[in-house]
């Protein structure tokens, strides 16, 4: 395959372009590229508490061990923590080496403060490498090694003009399968709309994206049904038993087979998919909740579309508390368990696998949505205070959906006396917490709200849009 280069665009999407394949870039280029890379998609900038690479070679700032263990997390194929001897400080052959505190100003290359950055979590000291001691490993190892794995897509695209050796190595499907398990993150939201093409919003133009147009390499015009881990659940608009799954980032995707069971009139699709290091080809669920219209008592039904054996199957399992038309939100997947809100504050929660089904209750609020927060399934309503003027997102979780946390996001632009709907995104990754507000039918915007580092982004401004879907910019492949 031959090595590609990006034009992006304003939302961070990116055209892949035909470049010379005989072009092979300098050692100092294609190093300067990668260091570029590493840092920007790993490490965010000072003012938000994490080392910045950004700075010139002669004054480069201190790296925090505490926000090392914190935010910067190589996991390599072993755990325990790097010997000198991998680090390139070998005592025997220099055995008048000592072990140094870093200044506050230390005059080093990149090379070394990249190498600071993956062994800060080891149990030595920061120090700053001796100008005379070559390193054992070159740096375009560690990382190919141990680093890119944690990259989104539209960053190893970049970094497939390093070398040939690293364009082969990021375009097989071994390392999409590595990638995509290691690259959890929310990067971005699709957004359905009647009067525009699907359009990607990205959270980091420089870092996430996928190819332009989105999702014109579709067969038909699409909306977006369900998202999970990197892969799209789609439906033609002209044909609604036709559904692809697709990728975006690598423009990959398969259609469905028609399921043999009539859905009724109002179905509700999630699309289940874990990476794992026991599948290579990935292995995905699309559930299909439904009801029947002549049903004398409420049932939802599950049929449920395997990509092992490419058949659609009902589950003997069925919900005699619910009917169709009482589910009232888009499921996520969590754990390999898919859940939805019902009307009443009800919580529908299926385990496709061990085939059964569970109900509980869920705080009955306005503006709310089920979303993963560290791991856990909570339920998040948001409303707007015009006292604090800011939206107020209620966290509510510990299994039995008790108030557990309270989290605010400034929204300033609001007059007294307007009309604020606060909105939150359902969710099936762990890191942001996202909602869309909505002033006098005005505009619409959207804030993020990440976290790990307890910071806010937005706000982006958007029209003519139904829905938004999180994406994970993940390389998983498709092509089997």
């Amino acid at each position: 395959m031959e090595p590609k280069e990006e034009a992006p665009s304003d939302d961070g999407s990116y055209e892949m372009v035909n470049e010379d394949p005989n072009m092979e870039l300098s050692d100092e280029s294609s190093y300067e590229l990668l260091c570029s890379e590493v840092s920007e998609s790993l490490v965010l900038t000072d003012d938000e508490g994490f080392y910045n690479f950004n700075v010139s070679d002669e004054e480069v700032k201190p790296f925090s061990s505490e926000s090392a263990k914190d935010d910067v997390e190589i996991k390599g194929d072993s755990d325990s923590d790097p010997s000198e001897e991998d680090m390139g400080l070998d005592r025997e052959t220099n055995p008048d080496l000592e072990l140094q505190p870093v200044p506050d100003k230390v005059n080093k290359g990149k090379k070394r403060d990249l190498m600071t950055m993956l062994y800060g979590r080891s149990n030595y000291d920061l120090f700053d490498f001796p100008e005379h001691l070559k390193l054992k490993v070159d740096i375009k190892e560690v990382a190919k090694n141990h680093i890119i794995r944690y990259l989104p897509a539209k960053s190893l695209f970049k970094c497939r003009q390093v070398s040939k050796e690293w364009n082969n190595w990021i375009s097989c499907p071994f390392f999409a399968h590595t990638q995509s398990q290691y690259f959890r993150k929310t990067s971005g939201f699709f957004q359905n709309s009647k009067y525009t093409a699907t359009r990607f919003i990205s959270l980091d133009d420089s870092a996430y994206g996928v190819p332009y147009p989105s999702l014109a390499f579709l067969p038909k015009l699409v909306s977006v049904k369900s998202s999970c881990n990197g892969l799209l659940l789609c439906q033609a608009l002209d044909e609604e038993d036709m559904f692809y799954v697709c990728n975006p980032a690598n423009k990959q995707w398969t259609n469905l087979p028609a399921s043999g069971t009539f859905h009724g009139v109002d179905p509700k699709f999630v699309l289940a998919f874990e990476p794992s290091s026991l599948d290579f080809e990935p292995h995905y669920q699309v559930i299909c909740l439904f009801s029947l219209p002549d049903n004398e008592v409420p049932v939802v039904y599950f049929d449920i579309y395997d990509s092992h054996t490419t058949f659609w199957s009902v589950s003997s399992e069925m919900c005699t508390d619910f009917d169709a038309s009482d589910v009232t939100t888009d499921a996520i997947f969590v754990n390999g368990v898919a859940y939805w809100e019902t009307k009443g504050g009800g919580l529908l929660a299926f385990d496709w696998k061990n085939g059964f089904y569970s109900v509980q209750k869920v705080p009955f609020c306005e503006g709310g949505a089920l979303t993963n927060i560290r791991g856990e399934v909570c339920y998040v309503s948001g409303k707007y205070d015009h006292a604090t003027r800011s939206c107020v997102l209620d966290v509510y979780g510990d299994g039995v959906m008790m108030l557990k946390n309270t989290i605010r996001i400034p929204v300033d632009d609001v007059e007294d006396g307007e009309f604020v709907d606060c909105t939150v995104l359902a969710n099936s990754c762990d890191d942001v917490v996202a909602l869309v507000v909505k002033v006098s039918q005005l505009h619409k915007c959207l804030y993020v709200y990440h976290v790990k580092d307890e910071r806010v982004q937005g706000p982006v401004f958007f029209s003519h849009c139904e829905k938004l879907f999180p994406y994970v910019n993940s390389l998983v492949s498709l092509s089997g």
